[in-house]
């Protein structure tokens, strides 16, 4: 029984095409959606910055708010993607989404750990790779999901900006 649907949104070009096959999962087994978008964490030489050119006390206000701040607006713009997707289609299939989490992070891993957190049934994912050279080759995160995971993944796999049959890869009706 899928009744858990983590999806892994990377708020990408083709996320209104993955969103359709979720919303198509979770309608068929009237299952809830979670979806989880990883943000990666600061690189080192944001860190550096941040160490070298911002005051002592700026350094701790950003680290305790400003970071909240910013994930609530990245969760503001998933949430609004997602209402302005699905109010082009039908309206009821917002009902399926139940949370939408922005974490800190590392995709795979953030995937990883809130399937296993939220005891989710099934991991959609998206299977394109950002190597326009490789359009056939599994994206690394994908990859690491389909290897680690504990659960099934269903793979919607992309390749480049035309999908498999020769059309754009935007949202289709369902």
């Amino acid at each position: 029984m899928i009744r858990k649907i983590l999806y892994a949104s990377d708020l990408g070009l083709f996320g209104p095409y993955i969103l359709q096959h979720v919303i198509s999962i979770a309608e068929q087994h009237q299952a809830q959606v979670l979806v989880v978008h990883a943000v990666s964490p600061m690189g080192v030489f944001a860190d550096s910055v941040l160490e070298t050119y911002i005051p002592e006390e700026l350094k701790h206000e950003l680290r305790d708010h400003g970071l909240a701040e910013v994930m609530q607006t990245i969760r503001d713009q998933v949430i609004e993607a997602f209402e302005d997707e699905l109010n082009e289609g039908h309206r009821e299939d917002r009902q399926y989404i139940s949370d939408v989490r922005v974490i800190q992070g590392f995709a795979a891993d953030v995937v990883l750990s809130q399937a296993k957190e939220c005891e989710v049934d099934l991991i959609v994912v998206g299977g394109h790779s950002a190597e326009a050279d490789h359009p056939m080759m599994l994206g690394s995160v994908a990859n690491k999901i389909l290897q680690l995971s504990e659960v099934p993944v269903y793979l919607v796999p992309i390749m480049g900006p035309m999908g498999r049959d020769g059309h754009s890869a935007g949202l289709r009706g369902h």
